[in-house]
């Protein structure tokens, strides 16, 4: 008697800690949204089809190098603390890079590898922005379209080390405003 008991103790904690660990993934994507700051990365994407995940568009950014500094035993693909900064425009990019949590600012965690004597080459680990399929390839279209015409720009909110893509601009409307306003109305019927 004691042994069931102990058996079903046990199998209620183990379906607690199944149930709470997805449930704390949730929540820190989400905590990120709501009370991390915004950041604006200059994008150039492409749209890209995971059979798991469904539609995304993959988003390359421009500022994704940063100066080498005090990482000279730097391994390829170690995971470092990207530094986030702001240039004049407003657009953030990676003022340096850490092997150690920084204590104060803003920062990601992310892949680094050398990219030359002076720079390191810093593989952001936020890339994919999902939308549903139905308006995933009109996304890619339109920014294939604009490309050199308008700015693209991907709203990243990032805290403790997580960023979580907000939303997708092309110029200064988002990415389904955008899509509304498209001649073709390919959005909306």
């Amino acid at each position: 008697m004691k042994n069931r008991k102990w058996l079903l103790g046990l199998f209620i904690i183990v379906a607690l800690v199944q149930a709470a660990v997805p449930l704390f993934m949730a929540w820190r994507w989400e905590d990120v949204l709501q009370t991390g700051r915004q950041f604006y990365w200059q994008t150039a994407p492409v749209d890209p089809y995971d059979a798991f995940k469904g539609r995304y568009v993959e988003l390359r950014f421009k500022e994704t190098t940063a100066p080498r500094s005090n990482t000279a035993d730097l391994v390829a693909g170690q995971m470092v603390y990207a530094i986030i900064s702001e240039n004049a425009e407003g657009k953030a990019y990676i003022s340096g890079v850490s092997v150690t949590r920084p204590e104060k600012g803003y920062y990601v965690k992310a892949k680094a590898y050398a990219n030359g004597q002076n720079t390191i080459h810093v593989s952001l680990p936020f890339t994919r922005y999902y939308l549903p399929e139905e308006l995933a390839s009109a996304a890619e279209a339109a920014y294939r379209e604009n490309a050199g015409k308008q700015t693209s720009v991907a709203v990243v909110r990032i805290k403790d080390g997580y960023g979580v893509i907000e939303q997708l601009y092309i110029g200064d409307k988002t990415l389904l405003e955008f899509l509304q306003q498209s001649p073709q109305g390919l959005v909306g019927r």
